[in-house]
């Protein structure tokens, strides 16, 4: 049986010329609009007892764009794509009802949140730039190439704070992966005081990006609320914070995108502690946690790890950092302890490096007799 193909987005900066930035927020404030009408539409057929699906929208969208309404030369890909999207959300709002969740009922869409766009066809790279139907030839800064062999599913244009970016989905085919021998482990213990620390005895800060902004952004909030609402000094202000937050977005995926590829380039084998993430961030600790970004580096190390056919294995590891990694020997301690002290055998170690140590023991031994929970690859 053949694997699916693997797919990676590769995002690039893109310049558009103000008539260009014109035509693009045309066709966002466009689909955003086709998005609200489609949600209405199917509320008042489902209130009438019509069942109205994407299929039958689309329908629907042959006549509007016969009526000719829409920006010009709009492509139908990109008219396509809002009610693709409603049609994932009701998709997602069903299934979280077949299983007893939250429901979540879609929402209508404001413009002002409405920053993106995706063609399935009606793209093509001209002379080095992305060429749009109804928008042009845009410029693309090319910062890295794509692997070879990849075909380009679909075209997503973003709007962030006032930049432009495109996002290529690029299906890659899978990889035979050797046999695998385990030359190299590492086990990593996810923390707030440092990042991570590593079996190795390493100890990797953590990029606290949004610790070092907090007073920027506590004064460029204080400007936002004191500017008048629906003015133009208020909309700057706004997009000057939008910018702040922006660069500590990019900070956390800079961070968690170098210690990624240097764990998989590094070691061959890599055991992280099952985190239960949700529930962490809801305790007193949630700024800190959210703040190191443990869920978008879990995210990038496994399909890194995946292309390169290093097996990341996630361990339920409760008390890893009251056992002796040296002997198993339960060493209570309170938090507040940052040094692991064992009696029995002496070791004197870090906190962490010594739960790391006993995640990786764990990871390469799911039947040691001192651990009776098992391991589950990711």
């Amino acid at each position: 049986m053949a694997r699916p193909p693997r797919i990676r987005t590769y995002r690039y900066r893109i310049y558009p010329t103000k008539r260009q930035t014109g035509a693009l927020e045309s066709q966002l404030r466009f689909a955003c609009d086709l998005y609200n009408a489609a949600l209405e539409q199917r509320r008042y057929g489902w209130m009438a007892g019509q069942r109205i699906g994407y299929v039958r929208q689309c329908r629907d969208l042959t006549e509007v764009r016969r009526a000719g309404e829409g920006p010009p030369q709009m492509s139908c890909s990109a008219m396509r794509d809002p009610l693709h999207r409603l049609e994932r959300a009701f998709q997602a709002f069903f299934r979280r009802v077949k299983a007893g969740e939250t429901p979540g009922y879609p929402r209508y869409r404001s413009r002002r949140r409405y920053d993106s766009l995706t063609w399935d066809s009606a793209w093509a790279i001209v002379a080095r730039r992305l060429a749009l139907a109804g928008i042009g030839h845009i410029k693309v800064n090319w910062h890295r190439a794509w692997p070879e062999l990849a075909a380009v599913r679909t075209v997503t244009v973003r709007r962030v704070a006032g930049r432009w970016y495109v996002s290529f989905a690029l299906a890659l085919p899978a990889i035979r992966r050797p046999p695998l021998t385990v030359m190299a482990p590492v086990g990593v213990d996810l923390g707030v005081k440092t990042f991570a620390a590593l079996s190795t005895g390493e100890l990797i800060p953590g990029p606290r990006a949004y610790r070092r902004a907090a007073r920027r952004l506590r004064v460029a909030q204080r400007r936002v609320s004191r500017r008048l609402r629906g003015s133009r000094r208020r909309q700057k202000a706004g997009l000057l914070l939008a910018r702040l937050h922006e660069r500590i977005r990019n900070l956390r995926r800079n961070h968690a995108h170098q210690l990624s590829r240097r764990l998989v380039t590094q070691f061959d084998f890599i055991a992280v502690e099952d985190l239960q993430i949700r529930g962490l961030t809801r305790g007193r600790l949630a700024k800190d946690i959210h703040d190191q970004g443990w869920a978008e580096f879990l995210r990038l190390l496994g399909y890194k790890a995946e292309d390169a056919g290093i097996p990341v294995v996630r361990v339920t590891a409760s008390g890893s950092s009251q056992a002796c990694s040296g002997c198993g020997t339960a060493v209570p301690k309170p938090l507040t302890e940052r040094t692991h002290r064992c009696p029995t055998c002496g070791l004197v170690v870090d906190r962490d490096v010594n739960a790391a140590r006993n995640i990786v023991r764990l990871g390469m031994s799911p039947q040691a007799s001192t651990w009776p929970t098992g391991a589950c690859v990711a």
